[in-house]
């Protein structure tokens, strides 16, 4: 529980970044890739915030689904779900990872702070998933017998 524990408040950090980001209307990550001015024609009026609030509500997803695997798990299928969206969360930050760790050092657009911190994301959620794992399964096989 102490991996889930952590990976909650890691998160945390994320969601107040997109928070800032949101509330100051700006794109981009805390740590990551410099937003040239150009890209800010893609949106509309209100649209740079709204996806700021969006990738805000993305990390508080990944802090429930963190949430929900400290509480116990009985039905079978509510927790492959819970485990699946565990693997999932944990999958989407290694990518994460690796594409902004990337992209820092085969180009010079930057980012490498936050492929770091993504890094760090994906193994607490790893070892999250891992122990949600590891503690359900004695239960599982209580309930066979």
């Amino acid at each position: 529980m102490k991996f889930a524990d952590a990976g909650i408040a890691w998160t945390g950090l994320y969601v107040a970044s997109k928070v800032v980001f949101a509330l100051e209307g700006l794109l981009g990550v805390t740590g990551g890739p410099a937003v040239s001015p150009d890209s800010y024609l893609a949106y509309g009026p209100g649209e740079v915030a709204a996806a700021q609030w969006a990738n805000a509500g993305a990390g508080v997803f990944v802090m429930a689904v963190l949430l929900a695997g400290r509480f116990g798990i009985g039905r079978r299928w509510a927790y492959l779900g819970v485990l699946g969206a565990h693997w999932l969360c944990a999958a989407v930050a290694l990518v994460g990872a690796v594409g902004m760790v990337g992209g820092a050092v085969l180009t010079d657009r930057g980012g490498a702070v936050f492929g770091a911190y993504c890094a760090v994301w994906a193994a607490l959620l790893f070892l999250a998933a891992h122990d949600l794992r590891r503690r359900h399964r004695p239960a599982a096989r209580l309930e066979r017998v």
